[in-house]
Order: C-alpha cells, then structure tokens, then sequence
C-alpha cells in the first residue's frame, strides 16, 4: 500500500456525543480501523475517559468538550480540527437527549425547543460548519444518527420524533446538495439499543416490538457507521438504514 493510499484510509473522523453508548462505541470500532478521531461530548468528564480508552488503542485522538447546538462552539470546535490534523474527512453526528415520555398536553414549549435545539439544530450547524473543508477536498462522508422513532412514531415521544425525523429529511435533502461534490450522506437510525438512554425510558416495555432473539447492541450501529465510511459504500447517499431487529420493516 503506498502512503497516498493509506492516508486516504486513514481519515480524519469528528463524532459527536462520543463520551458513552453508541458514540463511545463508533469511536472503538474507528478507532480499529485506524482512523485519527476527533471525539466531542458535553461531557467533559466523560469525554476525557473514553479518549483515554481510544489512546490504549494506539489510535491519534483529540478531545473536544462543548455543546454543539452553540454556532460558537461549532465554529471553534472545527477549526481546532484544522489546526491540528488539516483536514476533516468525516463527520458522525450522534450528540443528541432522548424523549422524556410525555405527551403532547404534557410537553412544555420549552422542552420541544430544547429537544429540537440539541437533536436537529446541532446536526445542521455540524453539518454546515465542515462542508466547506469537505468541498475542498472533493470528497467527504457524513452519517447522521436518527431513530426508529422517526419511521414508525412513538406514544409520548412527539417532539422526540419530529426532531430526529428531521434530521432524515435534513439529511437527504443535503445529499442531493452535495453529491455532486463526492460528498455522501447517509442516516442510521436505530431500533432498541442497550444504553443508558434506553435503560432509562425502560426496555422492557420495548422489548416486545423486536423480532430479532435480542435487542440491539452499541456495536450494532458502531459497525454500519465503519461501513458506510469506508470505499464499499462510495455509491450509497441519502439512504436510511435502521438496525432494529425487524422492529421495524
């Protein structure tokens, strides 16, 4: 393998929410395959341990905490990306709160606003802030992370799924904007995965929505996201694909 064809593979990749769960577990699965990552979380604390855990890996990784629903924080978060690696290949945007069960006569304007802020405002200032570098490179990927929710709706999660079906109808849309750049887009959108989040809401009472003999691991997710970053997926754009164990079909 010559060098060019190594640093092609080797690609500089931003996720987002990669302090634990799913985004700690995309950070893992990358970080095998090599990739210099750039991990972020509100969760400084958080955030600091699951770098930790990257750099045993051998894998270059840089740490960024911040909110990225802040344009502030965005801007300043992609050009620290610049400053130190000079390029950004990718970007996964997994930051995100899940829904707090309550209806619609229940939600507050405030917690609508909140949930639209974090799950869909900061997929679309992630986005905008690094596809001028992506567009200079002629080449990009960006996977953005959705729910089953979105696709089939769920009692007490209304301003849960309209943001993350927002971020579908965001993500094709900015495919067709940017193919013509090389730029592919894609959406993953989980079923019932084992975290913290869903442990939460409770998996019991979910559990009977799934086909498959088991619910969903982090891995799951982290493995189409290594997929849909590497060559084998160069002609897969504004696609949405939901690991849900026949939840949903």
């Amino acid at each position: 393998m010559t060098g060019a064809d190594d640093n092609k593979k080797r690609q500089v990749v931003l996720v987002t929410g990669a302090a634990r769960g799913i985004g700690l577990a995309i950070a893992e699965a990358l970080a095998n395959g090599g990739h210099r990552l750039v991990l972020n979380d509100i969760d400084a604390g958080g955030l600091d341990r699951a770098v930790a855990k990257i750099r045993q890996t051998g894998s270059a990784v840089l740490g960024l905490a911040g909110d990225v629903s802040d344009p502030d924080t965005v801007r300043g978060m992609v050009e620290q990306v610049m400053t130190q690696f000079g390029r950004i290949d990718s970007l996964v945007n997994n930051a995100g709160i899940g829904g707090v069960g309550k209806t619609m006569l229940e939600l507050s304007l405030e917690e609508w606003n909140e949930m639209l802020r974090v799950d869909l405002t900061s997929t679309f200032l992630m986005c905008r802030a690094v596809l001028p570098h992506m567009k200079s490179l002629q080449r990009g990927r960006i996977v953005n992370i959705s729910s089953i929710t979105a696709m089939m709706g769920v009692a007490g999660s209304t301003h849960y799924a309209a943001a993350k079906a927002g971020v579908i109808g965001l993500s094709k849309s900015l495919a067709r904007e940017v193919a013509g750049d090389r730029i592919n887009v894609n959406v993953i959108a989980p079923g019932l995965i084992d975290t913290a989040m869903s442990r939460k809401r409770g998996i019991d009472h979910q559990r009977h929505f799934v086909a498959w003999p088991r619910i969903g691991h982090p891995e799951d997710v982290a493995g189409l996201v290594n997929f849909l970053l590497s060559d084998e997926a160069e002609f897969i754009t504004g696609q949405v694909i939901s690991p849900n164990g026949g939840a949903y079909m």
